[in-house]
Parts: structure tokens; sequence; C-alpha cells
């Protein structure tokens, strides 16, 4: 079976990758990881799985093998974020797979459902609570009975003790110098579900304080990092009365509640890519009595156009500025003439420099070790 994929709109790719006794041929752009590599190597020993779960794959091809070694077993792929959602939809129906399922939700809902889940960790892709929480959840999903793979990039001794700790046990089913892959079978149901939602007071000078709830895998987890507060007191000390806001990368919603708090908007729009994000921000809007707001899982930006008069925006740092400037052109399109861009950043020069392109204007503000970068429409 030949499977390609690609990270983006092009067909071209760059490596072929043969697997399972060249059962299988995949096409991508520089290999698969080692994480996804080791499960493939899994899926040819299970027996006769009914329902299979993957977390964190970001490709989709392990779903696609899994839907033709056993076609008759439903196969689910769980997304944390619409961005590899929507990538891993794309992979699929390149390779005219429909009988995988890709959902993009905050957590596994499910109970007792599954009897084999899989879950990749490469280094550095999550935090040790959010992998706490992810081995809870399958530990929850999963039938009595059931295995959950772990697929690690390294060996992490930490990972072992907490399989240990809250399954009981494991064992490797295969180690390399790149990599190892363990399986723990659920023997019975956890004694104590560990909750790892945290909640905190943010507070701005001379600014009504807010509180947040927060949880792993939305960004600053536990506290409210200084480029949050830095962009924050902006906005809120320039906003105005009547101010339509947007806040994208809305993350737990800290920067757009401050501002509904503080001033009397006539609404506030948040987005993020990620549904834990939205999730929580939909709590936190609830729990400060917000009242005219909506929250949007959205990875695109938004349709509307020059429907806002204020607009927030804490890009990632790690894309090559690619997110950014799909920040700064949502801000353009989204404001209505005479409406405010405020966009913050540890190093500023190119933000800087494709607002000035963008809006034809852009102020540097330095705050807390960051920089705000505003523009007018």
């Amino acid at each position: 079976m030949f499977i390609t994929i690609t990270d983006r709109e092009e067909k071209t790719t760059g490596k072929e990758e043969l697997f399972l006794d060249n059962q299988f041929r995949v096409a991508s752009r520089s290999g698969l990881n080692v994480t996804e590599i080791q499960i493939i190597g899994v899926l040819k020993e299970l027996s006769s799985p009914k329902r299979i779960l993957f977390l964190e794959n970001r490709t989709g091809v392990c779903g696609i093998v899994a839907s033709a070694l056993y076609p008759e077993a439903e196969t689910t792929i769980h997304c944390l974020d619409l961005y590899y959602a929507n990538k891993i939809k794309r992979n699929l129906s390149k390779n005219g797979v429909s009988s995988v399922t890709v959902c993009c939700k905050p957590y596994v809902e499910q109970r007792e459902s599954f009897d084999v889940i899989f879950l990749q960790l490469s280094k550095g892709g999550a935090t040790k609570e959010l992998v706490l929480d992810f081995i809870q959840q399958i530990h929850q999903a999963l039938q009595p009975g059931g295995k959950g793979f772990f697929s690690l990039e390294g060996n992490d001794p930490w990972m072992q003790n907490q399989m240990k700790r809250i399954f009981g046990g494991f064992t490797f089913y295969s180690r390399s110098k790149t990599g190892c892959c363990i399986v723990a079978k659920k023997k019975e149901r956890l004694k104590r579900v560990r909750n790892f939602q945290a909640e905190l007071t943010m507070t701005i000078f001379g600014k009504k304080p807010i509180q947040l709830l927060t949880i792993p895998g939305v960004f600053s987890h536990r506290e409210v990092d200084q480029g949050t507060l830095a962009l924050a007191e902006i906005a809120v000390g320039e906003s105005q009365k009547n101010d339509a806001a947007l806040d994208m990368g809305c993350g737990c919603g800290a920067v757009g509640i401050s501002v509904a708090v503080n001033q009397d908007v006539s609404k506030v729009c948040f987005i993020d890519s990620n549904s834990r994000a939205v999730y929580i921000t939909e709590k936190n809007c609830k729990l400060n009595g917000l009242e005219c707001y909506e929250v949007l899982l959205q990875d695109t930006g938004i349709e509307e156009e020059q429907e806002f008069t204020l607009f927030t925006g804490n890009p990632p740092y790690f894309t090559h500025y690619k997110i950014s400037e799909l920040f700064i052109n949502t801000a353009y399109k989204a404001l209505k003439p005479g409406g405010r861009a405020y966009i913050v950043a540890k190093t500023a020069t190119w933000h800087h420099t494709c607002m000035k392109n963008i809006f034809g204007n852009a102020e540097r503000i330095k705050r807390r070790g960051y920089e705000i970068i505003k523009s007018l429409k």
C-alpha cells in the first residue's frame, strides 16, 4: 500500500520508507518521526482489536496502517490542536481513507471504551504535567485488560516511573538508540483521579483583578507569563468604551477577559486552535461574569471583515513567523478603519516590520522585557 503525506499543499515529497515487510510504502518530506515508526511496528502484532485510539499523532499514517490491517476495527485519531486535526484529515483524504475518525477535543471523553491506545511523545513535545494527564486519560479510556502503548523519543526513566505508579508496571515492547516503546495493561480502575486544573488571580496595577483557571496543554499553565501581562496592561489601558475586541491565540483568555472586565466593551471574541484553550477560556469567561462574548476553535483566523475595533495577539515563537503572519493579516482584515492592533513578542523586529508593511504604521512599546507592536488601521 502506498501512502503519501505532506504538511504543505503541494504534492512533492522527499523521502520514501518501507514498513512491515514492504507492505506499506510511505512518502513524506523528511521521513516519519521515530515515535510513529515504533507504533507502526506494534500494529502488526495486535490481536483482533475492536477499538483503536491514537493520541498526539501528527500525520495520520498510523491510522491509515491500522485501518488497512484491521478493517473491522473502529480507529480514531484524537488531537488537541485543530491544525493537526485538519492536517491529518487532508492526509486521509489524499490517500482515499474514510474509515478513520479524527476528532479535536480537550479530553478523551470515552471511559473504558478502547482495547488499544497509542500515545506518541517526542522530546520537548509536551510538558510533564500534560504527559501525566495523558497517561491518566488513557488508563480511564481503556477497557479492563486493555493495553496502552507509549512510544517515546529517547529513553526517559521519569516516564517509566509514572507508568509503574499509574498502571502498576510496564514492559518494553522495543528499544533502540533513538527511542523506545513501552506497553502497560489496565488491571484495575484508578483509586485516585488527579485534577490537573489550577486557579490563580491575575492583577494589573490600578485595574480590577480577574480569576483564571488553567490546565496542562494550554500556554503558561499555573502562572501568567510576563508577555501576557505586558499585552494585557497595554490593551486594557488603551481600550475604549464600546470596543469590539478580538483576542487571537487566546490561551486561557487572560487578555480578552481583562479588557472585558475593566472596560465597557460591546463584545469580545476569543479564538485559538487548541481545543483545551477554547475549553478553559469558556470556563474563565463564565467565572468572571462575561456576557457578550464568543469562543471559537479556529486555526486559520476568522472570516469576518471590519467587525472589530481592538485586536490582541500573542503568537507562538516556533513557526518561523508563519503563525505571526497569520495573526497580523487577520488583525488587518478583522479591524474596522481606526481599529488598533497589539501584538506581543520577545524579539519584535520582524513583527514591527511586518505590521508596518501591512498597516502602514507601527509603534514599539517596551514592557516587562517584551515588546508590544501597536498599529492603527
